[in-house]
């Protein structure tokens, strides 16, 4: 997807897309003007990025291509409005905010639209998407899943199951983070340097997700390290005890709800 791109509201999401579709070069940060509501906010935009920047959504989005709606749930209609006036005709408006539905923001602006959920690794091109375009914009939306394609992993998915595909990979970064860190602070208390309890950690992690790219089935995969009555078998039988199943099942189904309640 060619052409200019505004982004309006250059927050941390926001800015891990740009920079990965940049990184990637998809995009060039010539083709980008990015909005940010504070002088320092841009200041930083602008030199981690290298794009153009300006306080103005209206003048960034006019003659735009692609604009993206990066700024917080509760404000995305009312910036979507600000700019629909400007807006070209054939722009593709491409709205990161969890929970606003495309219903939601055609209400603001009657063109084409589409839902897309990203995920912090973007940053380094493994990023993971959900994409769901509104009524009459599919051919908008192949648009944007070829182009997110160039940095990561696109699933596109019925505008129903949006929240709950948020839960999964929108947020799911978040329950990975916090496993390493849990995984890192109980080998410190074992003795381990933390710099090696991290290195550890961060190998094991991303070796298992390569495993898991394979497309064995994690039961398979879970079932080939635990021989019975081993080290892994006393290990597991303690996260079950604690109800790590349960604990996730929770945790998303928290997320999708919290998402759904955005709007």
């Amino acid at each position: 997807m060619r052409g200019k791109i505004a982004v309006l509201g250059c927050g941390t999401m926001a800015g891990a897309l740009i920079g990965g579709l940049i990184d990637a070069g998809t995009i060039t940060a010539d083709d980008v003007v990015a909005t940010a509501r504070s002088q320092s906010h841009r200041d930083e935009v602008a030199t981690t990025l290298g794009v153009k920047t300006t306080p103005d959504n209206a003048e960034a989005a006019r003659d735009a291509d692609l604009v993206i709606l990066g700024v917080k749930p509760y404000a995305t209609v009312e910036v979507l409005q600000e700019v629909s006036e400007v807006l070209k005709k054939d722009a593709t408006v491409v709205s990161i905010a969890a929970g606003v539905t495309t219903a939601t923001l055609l209400g603001a602006w009657q063109g084409k639209v589409v839902r897309v959920m990203p995920n912090t690794p973007v940053r380094v091109g493994e990023g993971a998407f959900i994409v769901s375009p509104a009524p009459g914009a599919q051919k908008a939306g192949e648009k944007v899943v070829e182009m997110l394609e160039t940095v990561g992993t696109v699933v596109e998915v019925p505008e129903k199951l949006h929240d709950a595909a948020t839960a999964v990979s929108g947020s799911g970064p978040a329950y990975i983070f916090l496993v390493a860190e849990a995984m890192i602070d109980a080998a410190v208390a074992m003795g381990l340097s933390r710099d090696d309890a991290s290195q550890l950690t961060v190998a094991t992690l991303a070796g298992s997700a390569e495993l898991l790219a394979t497309g064995e089935h994690p039961a398979v995969l879970r079932s080939q390290v635990t021989s019975p009555g081993g080290t892994t078998a006393a290990a597991l039988a303690e996260l079950e005890a604690g109800g790590v199943r349960s604990a996730f099942a929770d945790a998303m189904t928290a997320c999708r709800d919290r998402a759904a309640g955005l709007s």
